[in-house]
């Protein structure tokens, strides 16, 4: 599992470095006006679907389903179930995409509510170029379901990959000359959807997977998917209204879209590199084990999970505290990104970052539920962390502005893991390995003092760190990085969290276990 866990969050790794270089392109061209303000709400409405319904309730419910087919019934089966799946699938989005296009006016007015009328004029016609990739993202995150399933989890990453790599290249080749970035990024989307969806379903059918389609209906199986999806559908979709709650009630502050989208987009990194990893791998690998009846593996690799995610969130959240201002100035400070916008976004990523476990844990656990085919009480358990988004948005947004916005996402984080952690431990599902509070302590410990180091070498650093040259300060940030993983590293052996020959044990390939 670490094995295949790394493997994946270094490709993850890749796509988030070339997210973060597009992100730099589109503030160094767009700033956090209004076109970076319409042009951020149309790639975020597509990407809220693919979270909804690709990635979070379909995948939620199918990909249990399917592994389970490949585990007792083999691959025949399974390819039919996902043949009717993928056709049906495909009418769904169709349909949903011309309605979408339809009525973008409102749907777009929601998320910007305090925006003034030319912005969200831009954003709509840019929303009803971008919408048509909610067809391909979502077609895409099916086939990299059954990939997971199969065992395949690099060509999905790449996917990922290639998406910003058509951003870059359009930005560099084709934004300088038009003069109009933003749509130039809108229908780089819709290319990079059509190239994603061509890469996984040529690796699906290169692992042997076969695929017809078929005249849609819904029969047992379908039902089935789809009572699973439901609550999948509603626990998604209160996770995203979370975010659009955020962005409505930053629209009454100038800039505040921006800030909060680009801290995000920092933030999101290590969920990006680790959380969504162990959630593509975890999911397969527990349900595989539980139909297998190896209860006690399937209870092994969920607490082998929540500690190994930890000893890499805890530090990532304290360096994000540490020294938000300095990364995001590194980072983004150029063209149209001002000084004081530096400094907005670093206090929004500050708070965001409070909550940079927690998004990783939620990945964690909540496989947990779905490997059971359990979808209904994680939804349960996110409506009440949206109403306490909610609640707590409105009230921190007029003390703190929109960094009140993002710490509501971050309080709201914690209260989904407590609750999904508290369930998990009630059904006898959480076992957590001898000796873990201890070595959380410890965890604690180590990263308080590399943050500390981290702090003090910022500090030393502040010349090269907010130099004029933009290859300076992020060389600075890189090496300040770099510094702070040593200690932290060297911090985590001498509490002994763990120990060099316990990382060696973890990686070697373990006798495929016996049923209970």
């Amino acid at each position: 599992m670490l094995r295949n866990l790394f493997n994946l969050s270094g490709l993850t790794l890749v796509s988030r470095v070339l997210g973060l270089i597009r992100d730099m392109m589109v503030l160094h061209f767009l700033g956090t006006g209004p076109a970076s303000a319409a042009w951020m709400v149309a790639f975020r409405f597509p990407n809220l679907f693919r979270r909804v319904f690709g990635e979070g309730a379909f995948n939620s419910a199918f990909v249990p389903m399917y592994s389970g087919r490949l585990e007792e019934s083999g691959e025949e089966v399974a390819d039919r179930f996902g043949s009717k799946t993928l056709s049906l699938m495909f009418v769904i989005l169709s349909v949903t995409c011309v309605i979408a296009f339809i009525f973008m006016e409102p749907i777009t007015k929601i998320q910007m509510l305090g925006s003034p009328e030319e912005t969200y004029e831009l954003a709509v016609t840019l929303s009803r170029i971008t919408v048509v990739y909610l067809i391909f993202v979502c077609l895409m995150a099916a086939f990299s379901g059954i990939l997971n399933s199969r065992g395949s989890f690099a060509p999905p990453a790449i996917a990922y990959i290639m998406l910003n790599v058509v951003f870059i290249a359009g930005l560099s080749l084709v934004a300088t000359r038009t003069g109009n970035p933003e749509y130039v990024l809108s229908w780089c989307v819709v290319v990079a959807g059509v190239i994603q969806l061509a890469i996984v379903v040529i690796a699906a059918l290169r692992r042997g997977a076969t695929f017809r389609p078929v005249k849609p209906h819904i029969d047992g199986d379908m039902k089935r998917l789809g009572a699973l999806m439901g609550p999948g559908l509603v626990s998604a979709g209160v996770q995203q209204l979370n975010l659009i709650v955020g962005f409505a009630v930053a629209s009454y502050q100038t800039g505040a879209i921006p800030f909060l989208y680009t801290a995000d987009r920092v933030n999101q990194l290590p969920l990006g590199i680790i959380g969504i990893a162990f959630g593509v791998i975890l999911l397969p690998e527990i349900t595989k084990h539980l139909r297998g009846e190896r209860h006690a593996q399937a209870r092994r690799t969920m607490a082998q999970g929540i500690e190994f995610s930890l000893m890499i969130s805890l530090p990532a959240m304290v360096a994000l505290i540490a020294i938000p201002e300095a990364i995001i100035n590194g980072l983004f400070h150029s063209g149209k990104f001002t000084s004081e916008d530096v400094h907005q976004t670093g206090l929004a990523l500050a708070a965001f970052s409070l909550g940079s476990p927690a998004y990783i844990l939620v990945r964690v656990l909540q496989p947990g539920y779905y490997a059971r085919e359990d979808t209904k009480t994680p939804m349960r358990f996110t409506i009440i962390t949206a109403l306490v988004n909610t609640a707590l948005c409105v009230p921190l947004f007029l003390l703190m502005k929109h960094v009140g916005c993002a710490l509501a996402t971050s309080i709201a984080g914690w209260v989904n893991v407590a609750l999904l952690f508290f369930g998990l431990k009630k059904l006898g599902f959480i076992e957590l390995i001898p000796g873990f509070t201890t070595r959380l302590l410890r965890m604690l410990l180590s990263s308080a003092l590399m943050g500390a180091a981290v702090w003090w070498i910022a500090k030393f650093a502040e010349p090269w760190l907010y130099a004029d040259s933009r290859i300076l300060r992020l060389t600075s940030v890189m090496i300040v990085a770099m510094i702070g993983l040593l200690v932290y590293l060297v911090f985590v052996l001498l509490t002994r969290v763990t120990t060099i020959a316990e990382l060696k044990a973890r990686f070697r390939r373990a006798p495929k276990p016996k049923a209970e």
